[in-house]
């Protein structure tokens, strides 16, 4: 087998108010764990953006990996009623001129609705532009998750920081929805990744690792030594956000 090559979805840049103990947050240190595991790329977002203003944080993103070629940013984004975000027509131009492909959001987080009259417009856009929309498990209940994917069904979502608890649900919603995607770095199930690639198959799978908080090591190593073909280990490790962010 050819060595794997990786494309991360998931890393996150910027100093974070909820400091976890012994994780280093300097950028220099991201690259050098990127270089370490052998992952080529990543997708990032910024820490500000999440947990202080959203437009803040992604200009203070722009600054920060401007000169680190293998880092894609992530705009972190929200609806605009409220003037504090652009309008959907404004972010899907400032996201075309800037060649922004996938974007996150926060709505435990930032404490909106992700229901139809409130983010109705915003995930209209993404969908008709094809950007990719990255949520993380824990922000949202399953019932809203359900009805946001039975609104936009042709908008691609990638569901991050999804842990063992969430399984009895994952598999139903996977079932039902083909544009769900799942990141594996925390989808610690026991034959979990052999499972969903046997049920819905490999291309359902984003590899992330959720550095620097978490490990990369440990989520390259849940697709390197995972029970599935070299081929399917390619698709998860990097083709799959390939393609996801290639339609966009």
């Amino acid at each position: 087998m050819q060595p794997l090559r990786f494309f991360d979805c998931n890393c996150v840049v910027g100093d974070s108010r909820n400091r976890s103990y012994g994780v280093n947050y300097n950028l220099k240190n991201l690259l050098y764990k990127m270089d370490l595991y052998g992952i080529d790329k990543a997708l990032a977002y910024h820490f500000a953006a999440k947990e202080y203003e959203a437009k803040a944080g992604n200009a203070s993103l722009a600054e920060e990996i401007k000169d680190t070629p293998n880092l894609y940013p992530v705009w972190v984004v929200m609806h605009h009623h409220t003037d504090e975000f652009y309008t959907p027509p404004e972010l899907i131009e400032l996201l075309r001129q800037k060649n922004i492909r996938a974007v996150k959001i926060y709505p435990y987080t930032a404490q909106f609705s992700v229901e139809k009259w409130n983010c109705g417009e915003l995930f209209s856009a993404l969908e008709k532009n094809k950007v990719l929309l990255l949520i993380d498990a824990d922000q949202l209940p399953v019932s809203e998750l359900h009805q946001m994917l039975s609104d936009y069904p042709a908008l691609n979502v990638v569901l991050t920081a999804v842990g063992y608890r969430m399984d009895r649900n994952l598999q139903a919603l996977m079932k039902i929805f083909p544009r769900l995607y799942v990141e594996t770095y925390s989808y610690k199930v026991n034959d979990g990744i052999e499972i969903l690639c046997e049920k819905f198959g490999a291309h359902r799978l984003v590899f992330g690792s959720g550095m620097p908080v978490f490990s990369g090591g440990s989520a390259v190593s849940m697709i390197r030594y995972a029970r599935i073909s070299d081929d399917e280990k390619r698709l998860i490790a990097y083709e799959n956000l390939k393609n996801l962010l290639g339609g966009a």
